[in-house]
């Protein structure tokens, strides 16, 4: 049995802007996403938000700023934490984690849609470390 079941998930935001101060002469395009996260725990309940930014619409060098934001759902099984790995390591890596791809999937429609530009794919990343990274 897993210790952290994932219950599934809601989308808060979906944003998608166009930088009208774009380039279109840009030989190459480097967006680095942002991440934030956040939870909320209720006894066995934890709501995770994950809240991804990647673009400018101020920077000429980039066609366009996506964001999304999602809070996933999930419970937490203390007696099934055999390990002590703890619901603190549990919720920011493996959490985050899990609904990384969800927001990889929506930016990618996103910017697909646009009609404008080819769809971008946020990069894999070890989203643990990244926001470890990004609170340093």
């Amino acid at each position: 049995m897993a210790v952290l079941e994932f219950d599934g998930y809601r989308v808060d935001k979906m944003i998608y802007t166009r930088n009208e101060k774009f380039d279109l002469k840009t030989k190459s395009i480097n967006m680095t996403p942002n991440l934030n996260t956040s939870f909320d725990v209720k006894e066995d309940k934890i709501n995770v938000s994950l809240n991804v930014v990647v673009g400018s619409t101020e920077n000429t060098s980039v066609p366009f700023q996506a964001e999304c934001s999602l809070t996933g759902i999930f419970t937490y099984k203390y007696e099934e934490d055999q390990t002590k790995v703890g619901l603190d390591t549990l919720v920011r890596n493996n959490a985050v984690a899990i609904l990384y791809p969800y927001i990889r999937a929506i930016i990618s429609t996103l910017s697909m849609t646009s009609n404008e530009f080819p769809n971008y794919n946020l990069p894999t990343i070890n989203v643990g470390k990244v926001l470890k990274d990004q609170t340093n």
